[in-house]
C-alpha cells in the first residue's frame, strides 16, 4: 500500500506547521494583565537593600508583596499580608497588625469547566530555587481547614505561616481575577479539538487550563531537543517494523478522537516474545514520544489503579510493562475497560453516582506471555473481544530479537542500550508538536482515515479482524503524519509498510477462525477430552458411576461417534466465560447438536427412572485426523 491514500496527489499539505522547530511546539501561553513579571526571583532569607520602599496601605486589605519593603520602620519579607487594625477599647486608637501569610502568592485568573462548575484559581507563586510556578488550584481543596490544598502549595515550595492558615483560605476566596479560563480537569482534546491540554502547558486554544488537585505532574516532562529526539531516537527506528510500529503507536493516540472519531475508548498492541530481547526498549522508544523514561508503567496494580492511569494519560500513549505481574483472574476485565474507555460506576458518600472517569487511550503493553496465556494461570479463557482489543504480536523472532536493522552497532544489546541513554536524553517534544502540526493541518483527516480502511490491505475476515484493522491503519495513518510533519526522520510510506507487517504478523499468530465461536468449541473439546470418562456415565448404565462427583453428563455410543449429552450446569462450565445462549448458538452453527426436542435445542432424555433435559453434543473431528 502506498501513502498516496493519504495524500492524494494535488493534496493541499498542511499550511503553517511549525512543528519542526524546537521551541515552536507549544504556542505561547496568554498573561493575566498586570501580571507578566509580578513575582520576582528573590529570597527571603537574602539580606534585604538597605533602602527600601513603604507601600500606601488601605486597610483592612491582603496585599501581595514580591519584594522586601518597609513598614511602621521595620524591614518586612516578601510575601502575602493581611494588613489589619486592632479593635479600639474605650478611648485607645485602633493599631496596625501586619500578619504574614505566606511567600508570595498571586491568583491571575478563574477557571471553570466547559459545564459551568470545577471552579479554581490559577495561583502562581515561586519556589526557593527561584522558579516561578503556576497551578491552577480546584476551589472544592478549601472545603474544611483547606488542610489538602495547603499541603500541595508546601510541596511546591511554598511557605505558609501556620498559625495564618485561616488567613489564606479566607484569601482565596475574596480573589475574583477578571482573567477567565476553561478547566480541563483531564489531558487531552477540548470538545471542539481546538486545544490539547497538558500538565504546565496548551497546545492550541490558550483559554484553557489544566486544573486537578496537584500542582506538580511527572509524567509529561522534557528534555533535550526535538531536534535530537528525531536525529538520535527517531531515525534509529529505520529499517525496524517494530520500533515504527511502537512510535507510531504514540502518535496515533490524538487521531482517535480526530480521525476515528472515538468519544472514549482506544486499543492496543501487546508486544509478547523471550525476555531480554528488546521489548521493554520499544516501550521506551515509544515513551519517550510525550515523556520521560518514567512514563512507562508497569501491570502490576490494581484495576482502579490502572483506571486512574489511562484517565491521567487520556488521548496520549499509556505504555504497560510486563504482563505477567498483572492479576490473571483480573487482567481480561481491566483490558475490556481500557479498550472501551471508561471506568467503574462509583456511588457518592451521600448518595447518588459519581460521574465514571472517562478516556481514549493507545496501549503499547509487553510481556513473556500472551493475553490469553497469562488469563490460562486463573483457568480463565481470553475471549475473542479482549484479544481484539489487546492485539498479541510476536516481538522477538527478528533477526536480532526485536530488530532488524542494528545501524551500525555491533549488537542488538548495543542498539537497545543506545536507544535507552538516547531516550534518556531527548524526550518529550514529539507528542506536543505532533498535536500543534494536527491543529495547523487544514486537511480532512476524518476522510482520509476512512480511505485507508477501505484499502484491501486493511480489509478484515470477520468482525474481529476488522476491529484489528481499524487499529493497524490508525497506526500507519499516525506514523505517515508524523513522517510528513517532519517529525520521524522516515521514508514516506515506511509506517504504512510497518504495520501493514505486524497485521500480517498478527493474523498468522492469532490463526485462521479463532473468533468466540471457535473458542467456544476448542474448548468443549477439551472439556470433553479432560472428562469424557470421570464426569460422564454411560447412558445405558447410569449407577456404574453412582461415585462420580460434579457430573456433567451421560454418554452414548453410535454410529457416526460417541455423543456427549450435558447437563446444563456441564456446558456452562465446559465454556467458562460465555452465556449459555451463546454457546449453544456456536454448537448449532458448528452442528455439533445431534439431536434435540422441536423449537429447543436440549432432548428430554430418559435416565433410569429419571428425565432430564440435554444438549445432545457430537464434535466434529479436529482438522488433521
Amino acid at each position: 500500500m502506498k501513502p498516496d491514500c493519504l495524500f492524494p496527489e494535488g493534496t493541499e499539505r498542511a499550511q503553517g506547521t511549525t512543528a519542526n522547530g524546537e521551541d515552536s511546539s507549544v504556542p505561547p501561553r496568554k498573561s493575566s494583565k498586570g501580571t507578566e513579571a509580578t513575582l520576582k526571583p528573590v529570597y527571603p532569607a537574602e539580606h534585604p537593600p538597605t533602602q527600601l520602599p513603604e507601600p500606601d496601605i488601605e486597610r483592612p486589605c491582603f496585599l501581595n508583596h514580591p519584594d522586601w519593603f518597609r513598614l511602621h520602620g521595620t524591614r518586612r519579607k516578601p510575601g502575602l499580608y493581611w494588613h489589619g487594625n486592632t479593635t479600639p477599647r474605650g478611648d485607645s486608637e485602633p493599631e496596625p497588625i501586619d500578619v504574614w501569610i505566606s511567600t508570595p502568592l498571586e491568583a491571575v485568573a478563574e477557571t471553570r469547566d466547559e459545564i459551568g462548575s470545577g471552579y479554581g484559581l490559577i495561583l502562581r507563586f515561586w519556589d526557593s530555587q527561584g522558579r516561578v510556578k503556576e497551578w491552577a488550584a480546584p476551589m472544592h481543596m478549601l472545603k474544611g481547614s483547606g488542610e489538602e490544598l495547603r499541603g500541595e502549595l508546601l510541596d511546591n515550595g511554598v511557605r505558609i505561616n501556620p498559625k495564618a492558615h485561616r488567613l489564606l483560605c479566607e484569601w482565596m476566596m475574596e480573589q475574583y481575577p477578571a482573567t477567565r479560563v476553561v478547566a480541563a480537569t483531564r489531558t487531552g482534546w477540548n470538545r471542539d479539538t481546538t486545544a490539547f491540554v497538558l500538565p504546565g502547558r496548551t497546545i492550541g486554544d490558550n483559554s484553557y487550563r489544566f486544573q486537578s488537585e496537584h500542582a506538580a505532574h511527572d509524567a509529561y516532562l522534557q528534555r533535550g531537543t526535538l531536534q535530537g529526539w528525531k536525529k538520535e531516537v527517531g531515525q534509529h527506528c529505520t529499517g525496524n517494523p517494530l520500533l515504527i510500529v511502537s512510535v507510531s503507536c504514540a502518535f496515533a493516540a490524538p487521531l482517535l478522537k480526530i480521525a476515528a472519531q472515538r468519544e472514549a475508548g482506544g486499543a492496543g498492541l501487546h508486544l509478547q516474545g523471550d525476555s531480554s530481547k528488546g521489548k521493554t526498549t520499544a516501550l521506551q522508544v515509544a515513551a519517550s514520544v510525550w515523556g520521560s523514561p518514567g512514563y512507562v508503567m508497569t501491570w502490576r496494580g490494581t484495576g482502579n489503579g490502572l483506571e486512574a492511569t489511562a484517565a491521567a494519560r487520556n488521548d496520549t500513549l499509556l505504555p504497560l510493562d510486563e504482563i505477567s505481574e498483572s492479576n490473571p483472574k483480573e487482567i481480561g476485565t481491566v483490558v475490556y475497560a481500557l479498550a472501551n474507555g471508561q471506568g467503574k460506576q462509583r456511588a457518592r458518600r451521600t448518595g447518588g453516582a459519581r460521574e465514571s472517569q472517562r478516556w481514549r487511550i493507545m496501549l503499547l503493553s509487553s510481556g513473556e506471555r500472551t493475553l490469553g496465556s497469562h488469563m490460562g494461570e486463573a483457568n480463565q479463557k481470553a475471549k475473542a473481544g479482549q484479544s481484539a482489543r489487546l492485539l498479541d504480536i510476536p516481538a522477538t523472532n527478528r533477526r536480532y530479537g526485536l530488530f532488524d536493522y542494528l545501524h551500525s552497532h555491533k549488537s542488538a544489546r548495543a542498539l537497545a542500550d543506545y536507544l535507552k541513554q538516547a531516550t534518556n536524553q531527548h524526550y518529550g517534544h514529539a507528542g506536543p508538536a505532533f498535536v500543534a502540526a494536527l491543529l495547523e493541518d487544514s486537511r480532512d483527516l476524518k476522510h482520509r482515515y476512512a480511505a485507508i480502511m477501505m484499502a484491501s490491505e486493511f480489509t478484515g475476515r470477520d468482525g474481529l479482524e476488522s476491529r484489528a484493522a481499524g487499529t493497524f491503519a490508525l497506526i500507519a495513518m499516525a506514523g505517515e503524519l508524523a513522517t510528513d510533519y517532519g517529525l520521524t526522520g522516515w521514508d514516506n510510506g515506511a509506517a504504512i509498510e510497518a504495520a501493514l507487517e505486524m497485521f500480517a504478523a498478527w493474523r498468522e499468530h492469532r490463526g485462521q477462525g479463532q473468533d468466540e465461536t471457535s473458542q467456544i468449541l476448542v474448548s468443549i473439546r477439551e472439556f470433553i477430552a479432560k472428562h469424557g470418562s470421570a464426569r460422564f456415565a454411560p447412558k445405558d448404565d447410569p449407577d456404574s458411576h453412582q461415585g462420580a462427583r460434579d457430573r456433567a453428563g451421560y454418554w452414548l455410543d453410535h454410529s457416526g461417534g460417541r455423543i456427549h449429552m450435558f447437563f446444563n450446569h456441564g456446558l456452562r462450565e465446559a465454556a467458562t466465560g460465555f452465556e449459555l445462549k451463546r454457546i449453544l448458538a456456536a454448537l448449532d452453527a458448528a452442528g455439533w447438536i445431534v439431536d434435540h426436542d422441536h423449537g429447543k435445542k436440549s432432548k428430554k432424555t430418559r435416565i433410569g427412572n429419571d428425565t432430564h433435559g440435554l444438549y445432545w453434543i457430537r464434535p466434529d473431528e479436529e482438522p488433521g485426523e
